[in-house]
């Protein structure tokens, strides 16, 4: 039902999106949600998503903060960021600032805010490894 063409940018995003805002379609208000979401159109309100991730494709707008395990921003935030995993193509743009643990970027991205990565070290790292400098 929902079939799109894959191309380079299609690698990154999840088959299990459970909900979409379609490109003409405007939000005012907060969206809290489990799955991921896919925004095409416009939300005036903050984003939360504990469990899975948002989004944010080329048309896409978000103005609020958006909390979730995953972000994926093809569009535009004006907004706070708290993430685990920060993914920032190359038409996305952030507006705010960002605290996460992963953070990539294409080329041609812009952002502008701070950005606050989380520092402690994995627990995968070994014990013995921890202390070593």
């Amino acid at each position: 039902m929902f079939a799109s063409k894959k191309n380079d940018s299609s690698k990154s995003i999840p088959e299990n999106i459970t909900t979409i805002i379609a490109e003409h379609c405007s939000i005012d208000g907060s969206i809290e949600c489990k799955d991921y979401v896919r925004i095409d159109g416009h939300v005036l309100g903050n984003v939360v998503n504990k469990e899975g991730g948002v989004i944010l494709g080329k048309t896409g707008m978000v103005k609020g903060d958006i909390k979730a395990k995953e972000l994926i921003v093809f569009g535009i935030v004006e907004g706070n960021i708290h993430v685990d995993n920060l993914s920032l193509k190359e038409s996305g743009t952030i507006l705010g600032n960002m605290e996460l643990k992963n953070f990539t970027v294409e080329n041609g991205a812009v952002y502008k805010g701070t950005v606050s990565m989380d520092t402690s070290i994995s627990d995968s790292v070994p014990q013995n490894q921890k202390n070593k400098n």
